[in-house]
């Protein structure tokens, strides 16, 4: 990325599963937040939405207060504060199948669980029938009127 040299960046979390949230901060935002020419208002845009989920809210989180980012679409779709890496056992006597979470995690302050963009979009059935991107079609625009 530093060899094209690039004004503006977008990434787009919004069908994101997730992972490792620690490969994301490793290998994406923390890169990112030293690009002087990238990490500045108006110019770093992380697109999240409902499917933003795991990890991928994790790494939302990270830019939202590591980098400049701006925050474009719909609230995520799970809590921020929660238990998660998820493991898998078999009971003993059933043998089913269980999946359980081990750890919980707070990774947002305040009384709301939630991580809601700074610029809400929403999308709308019309929008998806039609092929159009309201949340990319906003990014977009203002990043026209800014460069």
């Amino acid at each position: 990325m530093q060899h094209e040299d690039p004004d503006n960046l977008v990434i787009d979390l919004r069908l994101n599963g997730g992972g490792d949230f620690n490969q994301g901060l490793k290998y994406v935002v923390n890169p990112i937040r030293r690009l002087p020419r990238i990490n500045r208002s108006g110019h770093l845009v992380i697109l999240i939405g409902p499917r933003t989920v795991s990890a991928a809210m994790v790494n939302a989180v990270h830019f939202r207060k590591q980098t400049k980012a701006i925050i474009v679409g719909q609230s995520i779709g799970e809590k921020p504060n929660s238990y998660q890496e998820a493991r898998d056992m078999i009971l003993p006597n059933s043998r089913w199948a269980a999946r359980h979470s081990i750890r919980f995690y707070r990774f947002v302050g305040g009384k709301e669980n939630l991580i809601r963009p700074d610029q809400e979009i929403r999308e709308t059935w019309g929008d998806f029938q039609a092929g159009r991107d309201p949340v990319m079609d906003w990014v977009l625009g203002t990043i026209r009127r800014i460069s």
